[in-house]
């Protein structure tokens, strides 16, 4: 016997070790700057992951421009005629379309440099093929870009889930998690779509009331204080959703429980986590964008790019890894205490 625990005698009066008497601590989960290494050491051991991210990108440089400005233009008509957009904004509404490429959808849910500056920032060899498409014809490969977009992206994700847990790749299991992820984002997304219809349809029935009483201004001002506070507590709640639906097999609903699980029970290492992913997502394009005004010094940007995106998604792979397992004890202690006061009498 010791003062941890208690011996386990042998037949022969030896001992084989100890149990100790003490609760088991719990490890504590790496911090936002180990996370971060951490993802980094394993990128360096894989650096073809970044091959994704940086062959999407290239594509986007030097491949042909679908502008999206037939598709503006037409919305821009519908909202002028409705009301919803002053006509002195019609032909700004209508420049976003020419600057939007369409083939910029097929990375979605995937960081881009290209995406993030606009095609028309990087220098490039020779005159693009531009493809000007009919209003329908852009719609729909609009939307089946969009489509592609969302699968390579799980498929990428799903990619990097694997090598987070340590999963050999298997062609079979790993096409089925694909379509099962691919299905959960794109549910999840058609959720935000329903939820952005009815806050349109409260918000313009809130500022028609606004208008007859005479208080539209002040009802705007308002209105737009809540839609901003709303859209950054929308945007901390589900940073991890993605991260849900590959490593726990999540569908929309549950997703966004965990996403707001891991916030709420990690709240100050979430917050740090997402303010520096986010900072760096936001500035190291700007960081970059000084080198693709000559051609031969686009590729640097590029791949440099990839290299830090990947490894931030990796990073966020690995932190919700070492966090959903205390959401789901805190999920099961409430349920377990739930089935306990329903058989009380």
């Amino acid at each position: 016997m010791n003062a941890c625990g208690r011996s386990v005698d042998t037949e022969d009066g030896g001992t084989v070790g100890t149990t100790s008497s003490r609760p088991v601590r719990e490890q504590t989960p790496a911090g936002v700057v180990e996370t971060l290494g951490t993802a980094f050491a394993m990128l360096n051991r894989r650096p073809q992951l970044i091959f994704v991210i940086a062959v999407l990108d290239f594509l986007f440089w030097l491949g042909p421009r679908l502008p999206a400005g037939d598709i503006t233009r037409s919305l821009a008509d519908v909202l002028v005629r409705s009301g919803a957009l002053p006509p002195d904004q019609r032909a700004a509404f209508q420049g976003l379309g020419e600057e939007l490429d369409l083939l910029t959808l097929l990375a979605s849910f995937l960081p881009s440099l290209v995406s993030a500056l606009g095609p028309d920032t990087f220098a490039i060899p020779y005159d693009p093929v531009v493809w000007r498409l009919s209003l329908p014809a852009a719609a729909l490969g609009g939307l089946g870009l969009f489509a592609s977009g969302v699968l390579v992206s799980m498929a990428y994700w799903t990619l990097l889930a694997d090598i987070v847990r340590g999963e050999r790749f298997r062609s079979r299991r790993y096409g089925r998690a694909v379509l099962r992820n691919t299905g959960a984002m794109l549910a999840y997304l058609g959720l935000i779509l329903l939820g952005a219809i009815g806050l349109s349809l409260v918000g313009s029935m809130v500022l028609l009331a606004a208008t007859v009483a005479g208080l539209e201004p002040v009802v705007t001002d308002l209105l737009m204080f809540l839609f901003v506070l709303g859209a950054i507590a929308f945007y901390f709640a589900t940073f991890f959703v993605e991260d849900a639906i590959v490593m726990s097999s999540a569908g929309p609903f549950r997703s966004v429980s965990y996403s707001l699980g891991i916030v709420r029970v990690a709240f100050w290492p979430s917050v740090r986590f997402i303010v520096a992913a986010s900072i760096i997502q936001l500035g190291l394009p700007l960081a970059l964008r000084v080198f693709t005004a000559h051609a031969l010094a686009v590729p640097f940007p590029i791949l440099s790019y990839a290299y830090i995106a990947t490894g931030l998604m990796l990073a966020s792979l690995l932190f919700y890894r070492e966090r959903i397992v205390q959401v789901l004890r805190r999920q099961g202690s409430r349920e377990l205490h739930e089935r306990v006061e329903e058989q009380r009498p």
